[in-house]
């Protein structure tokens, strides 16, 4: 409040900076509410003070100033339902202790909503603690319309009173009571599904009439406080001496973060959980953070019975997780239930030749800047495995990168919330799994790398289950699942946590596509059907086999081996690729730069090396019964990578079999057709 204040009264002394840079790609929403409001998002570089919002309404004509954002968002909670309103936003930089105001952003209009006509009937209640009876205010009630429930649902607040009343269209609804999305230490009453259920499966329907009040009453049950644990452990280099000043922080698991912000239509881990780690970037859910001791020791304090994942970082070292783990979608979650020591971490140095550097930037695709977590895998060389490197973006989406390994790198970021991961491409465009990935190298250049992630849009209360394995019946942690509709909007999304088991929250009725993506496994699809009449389905379970040698390294010269790569997609409808390999032997005259990544080779009929020699290659499809289906390749070819298209046009639904026999060495593959 102080600081507020503060800025408030330094207001007088702004001098306005034509030439500074102003806040770009302000976007203007208005939610469906039954307490209107305008939601403003919009870009900016790093090292503004505040911002300052101005509205004009019902033209541009007028704007005025109205309020003042520490944050790169505003809601604007003043508006009248139906009325068009007009946005603009400026930046204010401290500068030898003047206030410094840029020049306006673009402008953003928008209708504040408003329910469409029709009849109208109202549900009433008043919401209560269970054990005192205290009216409890600012509880969010939120109305989902049967038989097809959006996910957002329509919602008020309750007064100081404990009350609400709603104006809403007639029909049968299921209404929820959620407190606003507090910090780890939970809210102070569990949500509730009218009535006294824990979910939309077992709520009670609420039938609202014209012109009728219906009246619905919770009594919400308060939740427990916790008590803390004290968790300690080492942090040391590989070869065991303790690293001093290193930071260890505690954060909530991506899984747990989907979750809510799919059930809950609110932003989770933000405010006092959402801070920068010194070493990692900006960071939401982070329940704790410190430094080591002189002794490489630390000593934390987190709320008992929860779940975290660990990192650690130092300058010089790159960061890791818990157990030795460089992928956060992969990170050991670790249940505190009591004071806990033993949380130990061994940072892997930077070598002298680690001098690689990569920037880059995390984007919707409208352009606005979404910070997330950042990983690179390395593209590894044949015979060899590098581990993963990761990072987070600053809160305006940026991330640079300091002092990593050359090669070749698929980089992935996975936004905090509300939005689905996705894979760098050249173009910038949307690349939802690690076959559709464009490798980025690092080898004495800064690449500027752009990731456009793609808007979750959530259609319903659906929860879709499963467990993910490999082959042998390993669970497979870390396995993103994506929900697809037919026109391509992702509608869910879902990680696997260390038992293989994954939830998609928030699917609405109808058909979808599940892809189960990890890299350096086969990409697997799944066609599902969310029924109108049910809020859960089970067992959707997905097998992932490792697709060796996919992914080496584009610095690496020439395959040592040949290969037949796992086909993309797979399933397939009815036109997929093929990739394989054919072997030579590298000659010290020859120079050349073999790119192996699958996304780069698509419309390729090769990329061979003329000189090396060659080899007759053969690529046939069987169908199960031994039947010849296709002859793909006949012929001989030069030491190289090649990909073709096999159109399964006319063929019948079922598993086929792909062969490819060069030089006396046989490998088959499968690949499905699902129509």
């Amino acid at each position: 409040m102080k600081l507020l204040v503060g800025i408030i009264l330094a207001l007088a002394s702004f001098v306005t900076m034509m030439d500074a840079q102003a806040p770009t790609n302000l976007q203007a929403q208005s939610p469906a509410s039954l307490q209107p409001r305008v939601v403003l998002n919009w870009n900016a570089p790093a090292g503004t003070s505040f911002f300052k919002v101005y509205r004009s309404s019902p033209d541009t004509t007028n704007f005025q100033w109205i309020a003042i954002s520490q944050a790169r968002q505003f809601e604007d909670l003043a508006v009248t339902p139906g009325v068009q309103y007009h946005y603009v936003v400026t930046a204010v930089v401290s500068k030898d202790s003047i206030l410094l105001e840029s020049a306006r952003s673009n402008i953003a209009s928008v209708r504040a909503y408003t329910l469409p006509p029709g009849p109208k009937g109202i549900i009433a209640g008043t919401i209560t603690d269970q054990i005192t009876g205290s009216p409890i205010p600012k509880v969010i009630v939120r109305f989902f319309k049967m038989p097809s429930p959006a996910n957002r649902g329509l919602d008020i607040s309750t007064t100081n009173a404990g009350t609400f009343s709603a104006v809403v269209d007639t029909g049968v609804y299921i209404v929820r009571a959620e407190e606003p999305l507090a910090t780890i230490a939970q809210s102070s009453h569990q949500a509730q599904w009218y009535l006294h259920a824990g979910g939309p499966a077992d709520a009670t329907p609420v039938s609202v009439k014209v012109n009728d009040t219906t009246r619905v009453n919770f009594s919400l049950s308060p939740n427990s406080p916790q008590p803390y644990a004290y968790v300690s452990g080492i942090v040391t280099d590989a070869l065991g001496a303790p690293l001093s000043g290193a930071v260890v922080a505690f954060v909530r698991p991506i899984q747990e973060l989907v979750t809510s912000a799919a059930t809950t239509g609110q932003t989770p881990g933000t405010g006092a959980e959402a801070v920068v780690i010194p070493g990692v970037g900006y960071s939401r859910g982070v329940a704790w953070f410190g430094y080591t001791n002189s002794s490489g020791k630390f000593f934390a304090q987190v709320l008992s019975n929860r779940q975290y994942v660990a990192l650690a970082a130092k300058g010089g070292y790159y960061p890791e997780f818990y157990d030795n783990a460089s992928d956060p979608a992969q990170a050991t979650i670790l249940t505190v239930r009591s004071d806990t020591t033993g949380i130990n971490f061994s940072l892997r140095q930077k070598a002298p030749t680690d001098t690689g550097t990569m920037q880059g930037v995390v984007t919707d695709p409208e352009g606005a800047e979404v910070p997330a977590r950042i990983i690179l895998f390395p593209r590894p060389k044949e015979g060899m495995e590098t581990p993963a490197i990761f990072t987070y973006t600053d809160s305006s989406g940026i991330f640079v990168l300091n002092d990593i390994e050359a090669g070749s790198y698929n980089v992935l970021a996975i936004p905090f919330s509300d939005y689905a991961p996705s894979f760098s491409t050249a173009s910038g465009a949307t690349a939802l799994t690690w076959l559709s990935a464009e490798s980025v190298v690092v080898n004495g250049t800064t690449p500027h790398v752009k990731i456009s992630v793609p808007p979750l849009q959530h259609a319903g209360l659906t929860r879709v289950s499963g467990r993910v394995s490999s082959a042998n019946n390993a669970p497979l942690p870390g396995v993103r699942i994506l929900a697809r509709t037919s026109d391509e909007r992702i509608t869910g999304y879902g990680l696997s946590d260390f038992t293989g088991h994954y939830t998609v929250e928030a699917l609405g009725g109808g058909p979808v596509t599940l892809l189960a993506d990890r890299f350096q496994f086969n990409l697997v699809q799944a066609p599902v059907t969310v029924p109108l009449s049910s809020f859960s389905v089970e067992n959707v379970d997905f097998i992932l086999s490792a697709s060796y040698p996919a992914g080496v390294d584009e610095q690496s010269t020439i395959p040592v081996q040949t290969a037949l790569l796992q086909n993309y997609p797979n399933p397939f409808n009815p036109v997929t690729t093929i990739g394989f390999r054919v072997a030579g032997v590298e000659n010290g005259s020859a120079s050349t730069s073999i790119d192996n990544s699958p996304s780069t080779i698509d419309n390729r009929s090769g990329s061979g090396v003329s000189g090396l020699g060659s080899s007759w290659v053969k690529l046939t499809v069987y169908d199960l019964l031994g039947r010849e289906v296709a002859v793909l390749v006949n012929e001989r070819k030069t030491v190289g990578n090649y990909v073709v298209t096999f159109d399964g046009k006319g063929l019948a639904s079922g598993l086929y079999l792909y062969r490819l026999t060069s030089e006396g060495v046989v490998t088959t593959r499968k690949m499905m057709l699902v129509r």
